[in-house]
């Protein structure tokens, strides 16, 4: 948990001797070990007032702690720990917040809270210490701490973070702050039809990840660029369908009205706001570039502009991308650029700044990517990382909140007098507390260091001194993985060829497989390309050569051959390619020829054919898409030629009549002269 930070020494045994010869392996093993638990674990509450201090404040501070150790302790207290000192920079910052160095210097009064505190028990604890007392003088950032102490001063636990203070009259330049607000999920279907699994429905739903991120952003004044997936939407839109929709396994699903809601509530919060529309699932698109994919990158992105048009999400734009994790090498940059993008927005740990000043610069550097002029906007990861911080509880909660404040406020601090400009982005797949998320948001908008603009006043500006450095080494999508992907996207492609006009419920497929969503999630990923895998085969399997084996009575015949289309729905054009296995033995003299079928329709070609021996031959006959490719594999046909034709019967029955005839003339005659022979 993120309140769980391990605080002053716990009380310790006495050690006992250790051999010699075991002592460097004892020292490697505790080196393995993760930090040990603090006898006490320290929660906040609440921090008031909430944002910031004034000259006049108090500052109250709420928590609980609880006793995890396997001891009890008596007379425990709490105590405030500050520093009057402001910290001086983003890195001091960080380590602090990283538990590393000490605790502030300074301590308040303390207050007993507990005569005993049992193992397992617990104690809610409030401190109170006014500013002047405090002794702050300037705006800035600094460091408290609260710790919990026993009856002999023995530190049992700590909780540290921030506080924020602003006097009346403060000069400085506020930073500007652009929000890019990512809604994006994981695809949670193979083939259109076909959904992968049910979790969409409950984070679209009252209290979900999915509205929890609209419903902040739908309460705030704070300008938001949405980066939006357009599958998500996509998704959605089918579960609201009035015909429900299936999940693998053809169990079926009432029409959904939580995404139906969230769909209206969606369209409420972005009215007026910039929509920036992903590639369709959100591909990897690094991993895409360096497998030589970058095709695919385009394709998605078409796709994700038609589905938010159709979603009528119109007005979105692709010449913004992100890509995930905001890191990206040339050949990513090449393809994005290929895709339409001319702003891309990348992780400032790629974009760092290149001059040897110590405050954070502005966001954008220009740069020529295959010929065009591109704008890149680093987004400040370690904001980024803050916003990912655990909020799933209270205490989370507030540490995160006091951290922002903290960071921003810093970043003002840094250079007061220079105005400058700082992108913040959440992870894509963000989980934030409710009230986290509406906070982060409401700081932005009422933080007196801090000014809420467009991403476009980023874009604007003049390009400062960051450098660009690609990332170097493998990326998330396996090289195995991507192969397996590129062979089934040949596979849906022909498939999808065939249908007039050219289209199938398995196209959307390949970026749902080549999504970011599966970085780390590999088994998930290949869930869904199975699925749909599954899924085509047994599409595919429905158009379908109707005969096996046929009789030719003759050297020569003309044999009907039956292709019937038993989908429900899609019109598809075959052509029925015939060929022997061995033309010496059995010959095919027709010409290939073009079907047209309905769903579930069949028709009929006749095929020439002529034997020169009895018995079995082999005709292998294929279904080819309009390249010329068969799919579905050849289908054997057994031809079996018995050598006579009609003619050839017709002879050898009237041989045979006149045999009959001649026979039966002998034995009567035989029979005529018996009786002759007796009488004599």
């Amino acid at each position: 948990m993120a309140l769980l930070l391990s605080g002053g020494p716990a009380l310790a045994a006495t050690p006992s001797p250790t051999p010699r010869h075991t002592q460097r392996a004892s020292s490697a093993s505790r080196a393995r070990q993760p930090a040990p638990k603090p006898p006490v674990a320290v929660t906040l509450g609440s921090i008031r007032p909430a944002g910031y201090l004034r000259a006049t404040s108090t500052l109250h501070v709420r928590g609980r702690f609880v006793n995890q150790s396997e001891s009890g302790y008596q007379r425990v207290s709490v105590r405030l720990r500050y520093s009057s000192r402001a910290m001086t920079t983003r890195g001091e910052l960080e380590a602090y917040a990283d538990n590393k160095g000490l605790d502030p210097p300074q301590a308040g009064p303390s207050r007993m809270v507990a005569a005993t505190l049992q193992v397992g028990g617990q104690q809610s604890w409030s401190l109170s210490l006014s500013v002047r007392r405090m002794g702050f003088q300037a705006f800035g950032v600094y460091p408290i701490s609260v710790e919990v102490f026993n009856a002999v001063g023995t530190v049992l636990g700590h909780q540290r973070t921030f506080v924020t203070y602003y006097p009346v009259g403060t000069y400085a330049q506020r930073t500007k702050v652009a929000w890019v607000w990512p809604l994006i999920d994981q695809p949670h279907r193979a083939d259109d039809r076909t959904f992968v699994d049910d979790r969409l429905e409950r984070q679209l739903g009252s209290g979900g990840r999915l509205s929890t991120l609209v419903s902040a952003a739908a309460r705030t004044s704070t300008p938001l660029s949405w980066l939006i997936d357009p599958s998500l939407v996509d998704d959605a839109t089918h579960m609201g369908d009035t015909d429900g929709y299936t999940i693998t396994g053809d169990v079926n699903r009432a029409q959904s009205v939580a995404a139906n809601d969230w769909l209206t509530s969606l369209h409420s919060a972005v009215n007026g706001d910039r929509l920036i529309a992903t590639p369709y699932a959100d591909p990897d698109v690094l991993a895409l570039s360096q497998r030589h994919m970058s095709r695919d990158v385009k394709l998605a992105t078409q796709e994700g502009m038609r589905t938010l048009a159709s979603a009528h999400l119109g007005g979105a734009t692709s010449s913004v991308a992100m890509p995930p994790d905001g890191l990206a090498d040339q050949a990513t940059l090449a393809s994005l650029v290929a895709s339409g993008s001319r702003t891309i927005l990348l992780s400032s740990a790629i974009l760092p700044d290149g001059r040897p000043e110590t405050f954070t610069p502005d966001p954008t550097v220009n740069k020529n990517v295959s010929g065009t002029n591109v704008k890149l906007v680093a987004y400040d990861d370690t904001l980024r990382k803050i916003l990912a911080s655990d909020t799933t509880d209270v205490g989370g909660t507030i540490l995160a909140e006091q951290r922002f404040l903290a960071e921003t406020a810093m970043i003002t601090g840094e250079a007061p007098q220079h105005a400058r400009t700082v992108v913040i982005t959440p992870p894509r797949r963000w989980t934030p507390s409710p009230a986290f998320a509406k906070a982060v948001l409401n700081y932005t908008a009422k933080a007196p260091w801090l000014r809420a603009v467009p991403l476009s006043d980023a874009e604007s500006l003049r390009a400062s001194e960051r450098v660009f450095q690609p990332q170097k080494g493998g990326a998330g999508l396996s090289k195995n993985y991507l192969s397996e992907v590129r062979d089934l996207s040949v596979r849906v492609q022909q498939f999808t060829s065939i249908f007039t006009p050219p289209a199938s419920d398995f196209t959307l497929g390949i970026p749902r497989t080549e999504s970011s969503a599966w970085n780390g999630q590999s088994r998930r990923g290949k869930k869904v390309r199975d699925t749909l895998k599954s899924e085509l085969d047994h599409d595919a399997g429905k158009i379908k050569v109707l005969n096996d084996g046929i009789t030719m009575a003759g050297k020569s015949g003309r044999i009907p051959i039956t292709i019937s289309n038993g989908l429900e729905r899609g019109t598809v054009s075959v052509t029925l390619h015939a060929y022997s296995q061995n033309d010496t033995r059995l010959r095919v003299n027709s010409v290939d020829r073009t079907l047209v079928l309905e769903p579930g329709h069949k028709d009929q070609v006749t095929l020439d054919m002529k034997a020169s021996a009895n018995g079995m031959a082999y005709v292998y006959l294929e279904l080819l898409a309009p390249d010329g490719r068969a799919f579905g594999g050849s289908h054997v046909l057994h031809v079996r030629a018995t050598g006579y034709g009609r003619t050839a019967l017709l002879i050898t029955g009237v041989s045979l009549a006149v045999l009959f005839v001649g026979v039966a003339y002998r034995i009567m005659r035989r029979r005529a002269e018996r009786p002759e022979e007796s009488v004599e």
